[in-house]
């Protein structure tokens, strides 16, 4: 990620002059996620009836120091902010009722008041709300808020192009596995909430077994299963995947699944720092799986 202080200090120079061009925000969602994928972004969006209110802010100086904003939308000086890391949109009112429909039964009520909320959200190049600004009564921390979500997504860009070109089983399963992976690579302060977007496509990918009559159902929905262990792993929750898995077990594991089982044991015997138990299985581990199993014991120390 790019400097947030070199970024904000050539802000204030910004501020103080009023001399450079200002780049408004995108007022069309289909436009802003074409930018957002080809640019390798989060979309930062809110609805068009919020700007009507002042957004107070505050971002930090290269010294460390707090600078009050009275209005976030009534200051395109930070505009060109935020277009290093997101690209910024201002969807219309009249796009709530469509996009109201496509999640009502598909989301939690969490989710929801994400969604209804004035608050700035950033989602993802499908729509899928990552985060928020929070309550609109808070006094927003800029710096702190593109500190956690103002990475890039070239890591999961194949992905996202899959999906984008055809909702398929495949296309939704292999972008919620790729966003577990990409929670080991971001700022902690937002992993758990990539986790629960990895869900979003997970549950899409459940949706697509059912309705595609697939021969490989039980297969494909008990690595669904396995691969949230593997998220509850990441949130060092070993325990509770070993009992998990000796469920599954009981009942028996696929054997296409099988690597992927044994790779959840090996990780949460190594976070119980179980040596015993580990080392027994460490040679059926790839190299890339070991990899990411140290991973995980790395975020978790």
């Amino acid at each position: 990620m790019k400097r947030i202080s070199v970024i904000l200090c050539a802000f204030l120079v910004w501020y103080n002059s009023f001399s450079q061009e200002i780049i408004p925000w995108v007022e069309s969602l289909p436009i802003a996620k074409i930018q957002a994928r080809s640019e390798n972004k989060m979309i930062l969006m809110v609805w068009e009836g919020a700007t009507e209110y002042p957004m107070p802010v505050l971002i930090k100086d290269e010294r460390g120091k707090d600078i009050l904003i009275d209005n976030l939308f009534e200051t395109p000086q930070l505009n060109e902010l935020l277009w290093q890391y997101f690209v910024p949109v201002v969807v219309g009112d009249e796009s709530y009722a469509d996009w109201f429909l496509d999640i009502k039964d598909k989301r939690s009520q969490a989710y929801i008041d994400k969604f209804n909320d004035d608050s700035l959200k950033v989602i993802d190049v499908n729509g899928n709300i990552l985060g928020t600004s929070g309550a609109y009564t808070e006094l927003l921390d800029l710096t702190k808020f593109i500190t956690k979500y103002g990475f890039e997504t070239s890591y999961i860009k194949q992905e996202l192009l899959n999906y984008h070109q055809e909702k398929n089983f495949y296309s939704a399963f292999y972008l919620a596995s790729k966003y577990v992976d990409f929670s080991l690579l971001v700022n902690e302060k937002v992993r758990s909430e990539i986790l629960d977007l990895s869900d979003i496509y997970f549950s899409e990918a459940k949706d697509f077994i059912s309705s595609e009559n697939r021969s490989d159902d039980k297969a494909q929905l008990q690595r669904i299963d396995l691969l949230k262990l593997k998220q509850e792993l990441i949130k060092n929750r070993p325990r509770k995947v070993l009992r998990r898995l000796k469920k599954i077990d009981d009942l028996e594991i696929e054997k296409v699944n099988e690597p992927l089982a044994t790779f959840l044991y090996y990780t949460a015997f190594r976070l119980l720092n179980d040596t015993e138990k580990f080392q027994r299985l460490e040679s059926s581990i790839s190299l890339l799986n070991l990899k990411q199993a140290q991973l995980i014991v790395n975020i978790n120390r």
